[in-house]
């Protein structure tokens, strides 16, 4: 929120509120004088927060700033949010800005003007070189011709003026094309303008659901509707059947090769503050809501008649405090998304629901420890059956899989797989709009092991942790519960765990590939017209031999209908538990 009083010099108010309790100094840091990156002008207590006063004598200027927690200068906490930015009046005014700690600017957007041609053009320039010089995968899947056509449609696009939302539509479909989970208009890392567009805005539907084909179910009410009970079908959404909904979003997300149940599962909402759902984004971004307000036709659990009703949409913060209010057992961290427990008759369940370490809204569980407790607890009692649930495990940071597969086997098993990339040399023109997390820029020059190969790759040796676990090795029965929502390290997870025939698979195929997938080092490139990041990989893991274009398949597929979400059934755990009964 700003506010303007006409005055003789630029004058900012900061306050900020929201600061955790315990904290002994807030500060400020920015990028024009008085304030720096190096040291914190210092906040004082002002009514709910802490707030200062600076005069700014360079007035047009491009602020940008952060707030800081700290005991001593040296130290200091910074918040875990991009840059916040404030264009500085030409003329000296009076703004007060008001903050929350730890949140992200949310701009206004009904202000945002359309981005000409020619700006958008050059954002296409970049694109295209990502894609033809430097994506690991761009014909993984997709021939020249299809990834051509793709591109020729995105400058179609870019060659007329286009709003922030439209274009970022018209990348979303762009990358999406290369069937790469890790490839996206991200979610995750954007710039301010396009999280103040797809992530803040009061535009998200106030219930989850999934799908079970072109049925969209209803799970958990944020809304004051009480005909919105568990079980619910959503017929349609402004009279819009919510299949021909399915299928206008479908072309915008991405997955890896064929596996289309990643792709489904990433169009249902799971409500959780920590994770971004693509139903989220891309329903306002097709289907502008009017007045924050959407009319649902819904069919209740064992009636043939429909009804309408009206809702009103949310922020994804307001719907996730709702969901945890009203749902025990929903989770409002990451850390939530980890348990153990001793089920009737002896069966250790051990729940690992996400291995997210770094970035946003990140775990801060001791994992080393939390394992150890759990084997050890197993271990002790003599447990001689685990189930291990990683089905809503997005996937992560490797260090959390390989500690548990400490437990679970002596060895690393042998794939045979190799790296590869499309380049040696990274392409000049991408190097000032790339970050990505370290500050070694290793994937500048690249030392192949080959020459390129006739289909474009250059090869390098796959490095693997070949140590023997020294940990005690549970030698029980291992049941592990998978789901179309494991990617990445989830997917890896399930691979390996089937490679070494550790236990039993239960469930549904998973994401991923078996022909395996790019990952690794991903660069985060921002469009600097469009303020559009994207999330690449620069290297991808190629099977050697062709596999099927699929997940890992389980041992046990269980399907899911929608009665077992209406009647709050978990077939998947119940036919775990069924084979360790028979056993």
């Amino acid at each position: 929120m700003l506010s303007f009083t006409l005055n003789a010099q630029t004058e900012v108010t900061f306050f900020v509120e929201d600061i955790p309790e315990g904290t002994e100094n807030v500060g400020i840091r920015g990028n024009t004088a008085p304030l720096s990156w190096e040291s914190s002008a210092v906040l004082q207590p002002s009514g709910t927060g802490y707030s200062i006063q600076l005069t700014f004598p360079q007035s047009g200027a491009d602020l940008e700033y952060k707030f800081v927690l700290f005991e001593r200068d040296n130290d200091v906490i910074w918040e875990n949010t991009p840059n916040r930015s404030l264009k500085l009046p030409a003329t000296g005014e009076l703004i007060t800005v008001n903050a929350k700690w730890n949140r992200e600017q949310v701009l206004d957007i009904s202000k945002l003007e359309p981005i000409p041609p020619e700006l958008l053009l050059e954002d296409y320039k970049l694109v295209e070189t990502l894609v033809l010089d430097l994506h690991p995968g761009t014909y993984r899947y997709k021939s020249k011709s299809e990834i051509q056509a793709a591109l020729d449609r995105l400058k179609g696009a870019f060659s007329e003026p286009q709003t922030h939302q439209q274009a970022y539509l018209a990348v979303s479909r762009m990358m999406a094309t290369l069937q790469c989970d890790h490839t996206k208009a991200g979610f995750n890392n954007q710039t301010p303008i396009i999280n103040s567009i797809i992530h803040y805005q009061p535009d998200k539907l106030p219930f989850t659901f999934r799908w079970f084909g072109d049925e969209m179910i209803l799970k958990e009410n944020a809304s004051q509707q009480n005909e919105l009970q568990r079980g619910t079908e959503i017929v349609a959404i402004n009279g819009i059947p919510v299949g021909d909904i399915k299928r206008e979003m479908l072309p915008y997300i991405g997955a890896d090769g064929a596996t289309d149940k990643n792709r489904e599962y990433k169009m249902e909402i799971n409500g959780y503050d920590f994770r971004y759902n693509a139903f989220d984004i891309f329903f306002p971004l097709l289907y502008p809501i009017e007045n924050n307000q959407v009319q649902l036709e819904i069919r209740q659990p064992g009636e043939t008649d429909t009804k309408a009703i009206t809702v009103t949409t949310l922020t994804r913060e307001d719907r996730s405090a709702l969901l945890a209010s009203r749902y025990p057992d929903f989770p409002e961290t990451r850390d939530e998304m980890w348990s153990f427990e001793i089920l009737p008759g002896e069966i250790a369940k051990l729940t690992l629901n996400s291995f997210g370490l770094m970035g946003w809204k990140a775990m801060t569980i001791d994992y080393k420890a939390f394992l150890d407790a759990a084997f050890s607890e197993i271990r002790n009692s003599g447990i001689s059956n685990l189930i291990i649930d990683i089905r809503e495990n997005n996937g992560g940071n490797d260090e959390m899989a390989i500690e548990l597969f400490e437990y679970l086997a002596r060895t690393m098993p042998a794939y045979d797989r190799e790296g590869r990339t499309r380049y040696k040399s990274f392409p000049e023109s991408l190097k000032s709009h790339i970050r990505t997390w370290g500050d070694n820029p290793w994937y500048y020059e690249l030392k192949p092991k080959t020459a390129m190969t006739e289909e474009g790759y250059y090869i390098f040796e796959e490095e693997g942790n070949r140590k023997k676990s020294k940990k005690p090795i549970y030698e029980g029965n291992t049941y592990l519960l998978t789901s179309p929502a494991n990617t990445s390290l989830a997917f890896y997870t399930a691979l390996r765990f089937k490679t070494q025939n550790l236990g039993v698979m239960i469930g549904g195929e998973t994401g991923g590939n078996l022909n395996d997938i790019n990952g690794g080092q991903i660069i985060f490139l921002t469009l600097p017209h469009s303020q559009i990041e994207i999330d690449s990989p620069v290297m991808g893991g190629f099977s050697r031999e062709p596999q099927p274009n699929t997940g890992v398949m389980p041992d046990i597929v269980v399907p899911i209908k929608k009665e077992d979400l209406q009647q709050g059934r978990d077939v998947v755990l119940e036919q775990a538990l069924a084979l360790i009964q028979k056993r």
